[in-house]
């Protein structure tokens, strides 16, 4: 692993692997209630319980696929391997799930959204935790790395915004709308197949980098179910690592919860047609493209924590805003001309927040995984980013699973159509969505508080580890003393 700026085509090409990424995510957090709550009839505490399974053990298959990525040796290097192995089941599985057979039971419909649900995760990850980890090895800078990480993001974003766009301007086309269930198979096909096309070509373009990424030691021992354990053990006892995943683990609750209730909230609670949910998609993109610019001047400016709390603090109060305002009576109404343009400008600004702490969280795991390497002797950095996604999992997996059952809770009618819900069931969906999903994001900013590498910290941690890398000089071979030659004569 090298210090000096990456090329352009590098950043690029790993950059662009987070479209397949966020895209099938973004559709599948979109649509997934929708299709089988709202179309199929599937209880939302089911369809929560559903996604919840899945998560839960596509979260301990993460730190699997981390530890052997870290130690894999082949002549495409450590990551690369897992990045092509990913694409085919990320496609075939993601279809399934908007395509299951006419005339299911409810029990066994619950199945199949379960079964291709953990298929399709479980497929991602091999492709997703290798992705990170790779991302971390393309340079051991500080600043750098959260240019890296920035190009990850703004792609993230531009794949999440673009199926976002295109799923409702497609369903405001289609007859039927979101009502349709043969809408939400042919969807899916385009975006299976554009996913898969973007994984493939995001590892080739990265290809050239293997030579020059660390390779695990050729003594290290053979991988055991013990030593899995150990390393994943050790990284969690790094304080400022186990930090930021506890803020993760809230944060993602916070998110998931929103995400999943977020088409019920356009349809349902701010009464907006598909044509005009579909603009939100345009509102994130500049968002990141201005935190693309800003987060590498903050960490300049600033030290990482500082970033990533103070974004922290922006999302908060754009994700909740609106809601609170709109109970309190001091929102524009629905149907009001200024509704949308008010909505917009806060999701414009949540996005904001969400994209510059994603970079800084991203950038910060790569200074750990250095500290790590210092304490420890082993790069891990599969190992770090899986033990995150781990956690990302089963919060995202309770925020899906708190979302279905307050759905029930609340008595959601099936079918619904905007503007036939009473108003005490849309008040407490507002509730859930608002005040009770920030409770935990709030809960997260306390710790990521409690992150320590600041940028002298992380100076003075690469000149020892660069000292460590040298090469001793070797030490002069001693010449055994000869034996005295006899004189003659």
């Amino acid at each position: 692993m090298q210090s000096e700026r990456l090329r352009m085509r590098t950043k690029l090409a790993f950059g662009v692997g987070a479209v397949a990424e966020a895209g099938t995510y973004i559709a599948f957090n979109t649509f997934n209630f929708l299709f089988y709550n709202n179309v199929l009839g599937l209880s939302g505490t089911l369809c929560g319980l559903a996604v919840t399974i899945a998560l839960v053990l596509d979260a301990i298959n993460d730190p699997v696929i981390g530890f052997m990525s870290d130690r894999w040796k082949s002549k495409l290097g450590r990551r690369h391997p897992f990045l092509y192995a990913a694409p085919i089941p990320v496609a075939i599985s993601f279809y399934c799930i908007y395509s299951p057979p006419a005339g299911l039971s409810e029990f066994s419909l619950f199945l199949w959204f379960t079964a291709f649900t953990l298929l399709f995760r479980q497929s991602m990850s091999l492709y997703h935790v290798p992705h990170l980890a790779l991302g971390a090895e393309l340079s051991n800078d500080y600043h750098e790395r959260s240019i890296v990480m920035s190009y990850n993001a703004i792609f993230q974003v531009i794949g999440g915004a673009s199926v976002f766009f295109f799923g409702w301007t497609y369903f405001g086309k289609v007859e039927g709308g979101t009502s349709s269930r043969a809408a939400y198979a042919s969807l899916a096909l385009v975006i299976a197949l554009l996913s898969a096309t973007i994984i493939f070509l995001s590892a080739q373009g990265t290809r050239d980098q293997i030579a020059r990424l660390p390779q695990p030691p050729a003594n290290q021992p053979k991988a055991t179910l013990r030593g899995f354990f150990h390393e994943t053990f050790a990284c969690l006892k790094n304080k400022n690592y186990s930090n930021l995943l506890l803020g993760l683990l809230c944060l993602s609750a916070a998110i998931g919860t929103r995400e999943t209730l977020g088409s019920y909230m356009s349809l349902f609670f701010w009464e907006l047609p598909e044509t005009k949910i579909r603009l939100f998609g345009l509102a994130s993109p500049p968002a990141y493209i201005i935190a693309f610019v800003l987060t590498v001047r903050l960490h300049r400016w600033f030290e990482k924590r500082a970033a990533i709390i103070g974004s922290g603090i922006v999302m908060v109060f754009a994700a909740s805003t609106p809601i609170i305002a709109r109970m309190l009576g001091a929102f524009p109404e629905n149907g009001s001309p200024t509704l949308l343009p008010a909505l917009l400008f806060f999701h414009f600004v949540f996005y904001l927040g969400i994209a510059v702490l994603t970079i800084s969280v991203l950038s910060a795991l790569a200074d750990i995984a250095d500290d790590h390497e210092l304490l420890t002797g082993r790069r891990q950095e599969g190992m770090f980013f899986a033990a995150r996604t781990f956690f990302a999992q089963l919060s995202s997996g309770l925020g899906h699973l708190v979302a279905g059952l307050a759905i029930d809770i609340i008595q959601f009618p099936k079918g619904a159509k905007p503007g036939t819900i009473p108003d005490n069931v849309v008040f407490e969906l507002g509730l859930i969505d608002g005040p009770i999903a920030s409770v935990p994001a709030v809960i997260a900013l306390f710790f990521y508080a409690r992150y320590s590498i600041t940028k002298r910290r992380h100076a003075e941690i690469q000149r020892e580890l660069a000292a460590r890398r040298v090469p001793r000089p070797a030490e002069p071979a001693v010449v055994p003393d000869a034996e005295p030659i006899p004189f003659a004569g």
